[in-house]
């Protein structure tokens, strides 16, 4: 008995740690550190905020829809039977800030004020065609609009690359014990620090805002995979979408990893090229991935290192959520640094033979402590700013201001004077960036 309290304990520690419970409302993240600290200015900034009258995202879901019944208001934590796909509206918690204001006072490197952000309103187009099969468990008139809401998706996803200044789309895939909305918001403020270009889709699995959720909700993430590979197929094949970046955090990066080894499944034998081409991955990034290194392994070897223009692997040696996960799983998790005295000579000539899988140890980056350690997604303006420049224009860790842990080791880190380096590398490789728009 005072093992299994002992284990409820910790459990619940876990829980609590990965998770909030219907997170409805966010204060915008700090404002990442390219954009206070650098001094650039995104290409047709100033149109592209003048233009933004109403804060919209794509989103993708697997959950069942909510009723009456349900407590939950949009989605529920339950599995659906299909992708339904639509767009949610993001509005201000402050009716005396537009979203022009709201650009201005995000920006601020220390903002006294706080900027919450919510989700008004969502609009399902329906089911994606390409989820029903003969065996759908879903309703008839699902099934009837599912070509007509595809359509409309499309439409939409393309009306908005056409205006971007490069056609690419950036999924986020959320953690654990989170509800409908988190990924909704999340999603929301990158959009918002890239100016509101390109189109931004957020990937809401069905995790259970519950305490002792933790290993349902792994084991839904590896049946929502199969949709997420799905969904990057479909936009892949069937908009105008040059680019397809794709964010994995925490539990969610179980979603990723494993629709990016049923990719690599179903890539066989096609060179780097090749799928660059079909597939048309730019960055995948897996923060604070809860997810075992080895399983990660095994998707690259069976060909999912080819996938991608780049793999990015964020690591914090201060991340309690996933030294809880560790010691229950009893496995070292992705996004656990790894320790470089006991990393063997094959792994680093792996590194150096693959240069685009890119291993960052965050634990020096601003704020990156902040918490339990584990949310420095949103916590650190550092993190936030690495993640953002390399989605909007997949540079290399040099261009984007990372230094090497140690010479001759392909591992990267946050240097003390990274906003400094940041913005020399910054001017070094996207001078236009500096120039007046």
């Amino acid at each position: 008995m005072h093992y299994l309290r002992s284990f409820l304990t910790i459990l619940v520690a876990l829980c609590a740690s990965c998770g909030s419970n219907a997170p409805l409302v966010f204060d915008l993240m700090p404002a990442p550190a390219a954009f206070t600290d650098t001094g650039i200015r995104l290409p047709k900034e100033d149109e592209l905020v003048k233009n933004t009258t109403s804060h919209d995202i794509f989103y993708a879901t697997d959950r069942r829809p909510a009723t009456a019944k349900d407590k939950q208001q949009f989605y529920t934590s339950q599995r659906g039977n299909a992708l339904r796909l639509g767009r949610a509206e993001i509005e201000t918690g402050r009716d005396d800030l537009t979203w022009q204001d709201a650009r201005k006072v995000s920006l601020l490197k220390t903002r006294s004020e706080k900027f919450p952000i919510k989700v008004k309103a969502v609009k399902e187009y329906g089911v994606m065609d390409e989820s029903v099969h003969k065996y759908s468990i879903l309703t008839q008139d699902d099934i009837d609009t599912s070509d007509s809401a595809t359509k409309q998706y499309i439409k939409e996803i393309n009306n908005k690359l056409a205006k971007s200044k490069n056609r690419t789309i950036n999924i986020f895939v959320h953690g654990y014990k989170v509800t409908f909305e988190n990924p909704i918001l999340t999603t929301a403020e990158m959009w918002h620090f890239l100016a509101y270009d390109g189109v931004f889709i957020a990937y809401s699995w069905p995790s259970t805002p519950k305490a002792l959720a933790y290993f349902s909700d792994t084991e839904t993430a590896l049946v929502s995979s199969r949709h997420l590979r799905d969904l990057i197929l479909f936009l892949s094949r069937r908009t105008n979408v040059d680019k397809i970046n794709v964010i994995g955090y925490s539990a969610g990066s179980r979603v990723v990893t494993r629709a990016m080894g049923d990719l690599a499944i179903l890539q066989k034998n096609k060179s780097h090229a090749q799928n660059k081409k079909e597939l048309k991955l730019g960055t995948v990034a897996i923060i604070a991935g809860d997810v075992d290194r080895k399983l990660v392994g095994g998707y690259l070897l069976d060909g999912a290192d080819k996938l991608m223009q780049q793999f990015l692997i964020y690591q914090s040696d201060s991340d309690k959520a996933l030294s809880l996960s560790s010691f229950l799983t009893n496995r070292n998790r992705l996004g656990q640094t790894f320790d470089l005295n006991q990393v063997d000579k094959m792994s680093i000539q792996y590194l150096k033979d693959n240069p685009h899988i890119v291993v960052i140890d965050v634990s020096d980056a601003e704020a990156a402590r902040a918490g339990n350690g584990h949310g420095y997604l949103r916590n650190s303006p550092w993190v936030t700013s690495d993640l953002l420049m390399a989605l909007a224009y997949s540079l290399e860790p040099q261009d984007r201001g990372l230094a090497l842990k140690q010479t001759g080791i392909p591992f990267w880190t946050f240097p003390k004077n990274y906003t400094e380096g940041l913005a020399k590398a910054l001017r070094r490789s996207n001078p236009d960036l500096f120039d007046k728009h």
